[in-house]
């Protein structure tokens, strides 16, 4: 195990903390439901339900499955469970949903907690030799129902102590899956902590503060942003359960955000359709901060331009946990932001050695919020690496420790011996004034071996030519990077998560060529 750093809190500690500092003061407001978790609610609450878990005989590293959407519920049972001291495990409930049975053998889940009206009742009679209960729904004033129900008449105020360690699991979340199948991340209570503790010095949080975020709450960025990272400074977020074009920027104003929390693909929706609003409406917004996916740097600059706000990336994975972030006020365009604390990131390069700053290699990280191992699909535990994990990611480090990610080790177009870089490409194409989204990708060649192609979406149908594209792209790049075929399609391909999946571009042009 990661040494201990100073300051480090079992969650139980953290919640009791809070509770005393910041009481009746809202935790989570959940949009959707009109409904508020205070810190006193979150500690009352994780009370009752160490009592419950104790009856069951439930102890540290036995697993309670939840299956929910965002919900109060859902943001009381994640942080009850981890203040117990055993794990929590999440999945998320439409991405995940045809993998939910094997997901649940793996887990061997002493507790399986579902929102009702989720259709799992099929789920319910295949995996019926596992204890399922309804989440159902928390009521302040009393009242519950279901698991909240069967809570409800344990004492508010029984502090009894956690039965874990800093070592034990706190948390097990299943990936989207870029791979065939999801995988499980196993990360210990140290991880988690360290993870929350990083968050919340990024953006630098403070009692008070308000944050939205309408992702999903199942995902570690979510975890770690919008309910660790506030958590650990008594700040307040507001949780919506889908993104809304319309009423996203109400909710900014209405409830006067200070960080909102996006994807790309939310800024891109936004700047498809820009709305009657500016940054100067809004003076306490920060700070957009985006995550799961790059932004080219055109088009963060023009959603800047066009919305007047500040856009802050950030940058992390599964396996690494949060990694790179900027503050707000030092962003830079076109990074990510230099390391969070805690983290021990490295740029390597094919043979393990540190690249200077200015050249690139593959993203390396270790350190306490470094996940802990993976879930196999038969149950098995594969530690990681205890020397670091390595992200798969290309990265530069430039001034101030900003880190630049430039591709995926897989994605580099090799031709003719010479590595290039498809971001690069991604970023020129960008640029011009007539293309809203656009991804190269490399194909095979009989002469260089892979040959360079770029897919393109077109502001407007009909209004660009391929000869036009190229020759925009020869006026910034070398021959051998200027794609020698260009694609007009009508929208780039993203996975679950929003990310470019350059594969099926990749897949596109091998069956049309074949």
């Amino acid at each position: 195990m990661a040494d201990i750093p100073a300051g480090y809190q079992s969650m139980r500690k953290l919640i009791a903390r809070q509770a005393m500092q910041f009481g009746g003061n809202t935790y989570i407001h959940a949009i959707d439901q009109d409904k508020n978790l205070s810190y006193q609610d979150l500690f009352q609450l994780g009370n009752r339900m160490a009592q419950f878990f104790q009856d069951r005989g439930i102890g540290a590293n036995d697993r309670i499955l939840m299956l929910s959407d965002n919900s109060v519920e859902f943001v009381a049972i994640f942080l009850g469970v981890q203040r117990y001291g055993a794990t929590i495990a999440t999945a998320n409930v439409e991405m995940n949903r045809q993998h939910l049975a094997e997901i649940i053998r793996a887990l061997d889940p002493k507790l399986i907690l579902v929102e009702d009206g989720l259709g799992f009742e099929d789920l319910r009679r295949q995996s019926s030799d596992y204890d399922w209960m309804s989440i159902g729904e928390w009521r302040a004033e009393g009242g519950s129902t279901e698991f909240f129900g069967s809570i409800e008449n344990y004492s508010a105020d029984a502090d009894i102590a956690e039965v874990c360690g800093p070592g034990d699991i706190a948390v097990i979340f299943y990936t989207s899956g870029t791979e065939a199948k999801p995988k499980g991340v196993l990360q210990t209570h140290l991880n988690v902590w360290a993870n929350y503790d990083a968050s919340a010095d990024c953006v630098e949080l403070g009692p008070g503060d308000r944050m939205l975020d309408c992702r999903s709450y199942t995902w570690l960025s979510s975890q770690n942003m919008s309910l660790g990272g506030p958590l650990m400074r008594g700040a307040t977020v507001y949780m919506a359960k889908r993104f809304s074009r319309r009423r996203y920027f109400e909710w900014v104003a209405k409830y006067e955000i200070h960080i909102a929390i996006a994807v790309p693909a939310i800024l891109n929706i936004l700047m498809t359709e820009p709305g009657d609003i500016h940054g100067r409406r809004l003076p306490h917004l920060r700070f957009l901060m985006t995550s799961s996916a790059p932004m080219l740097p055109d088009q963060w600059a023009e959603f800047e331009k066009t919305y007047g706000m500040r856009v802050c990336q950030s940058y992390g994975c599964s396996e690494g946990g949060l990694m790179c972030s900027h503050r707000g006020r030092d962003r830079k365009i076109g990074t990510v932001g230099p390391p969070l604390k805690y983290q021990m990131l490295r740029i390597l390069g094919a043979d393990g050695s540190e690249m200077p700053e200015g050249q690139p290699g593959e993203i390396t990280v270790s350190g306490p919020q470094t996940s802990y191992a993976y879930l196999e699909p038969d149950g098995r535990v594969e530690l990681l690496p205890a020397a670091g994990h390595r992200t798969g990611d290309l990265g530069i480090r430039g001034a101030g420790g900003h880190i630049t990610v430039v591709g995926r080790l897989k994605d580099q177009i090799i031709r003719g011996g010479v590595n290039i870089s498809p971001t690069e490409i991604d970023n020129i194409l960008a640029r011009h004034a007539d293309i809203i989204d656009a991804a190269a990708v490399g194909v095979p060649d009989e002469i260089y071996g892979e040959e360079v192609v770029a897919y393109v979406v077109a502001r407007q149908a009909g209004t660009l030519s391929v000869a036009t594209v190229i020759a925009h792209c020869g006026q910034y790049l070398a021959p051998f990077k200027t794609p020698k075929e260009i694609y007009f399609i009508d929208e780039i391909p993203k996975n679950a998560r929003g990310k470019l999946d350059r594969d099926v571009l990749a897949g596109a042009w091998k069956r049309e060529n074949a």
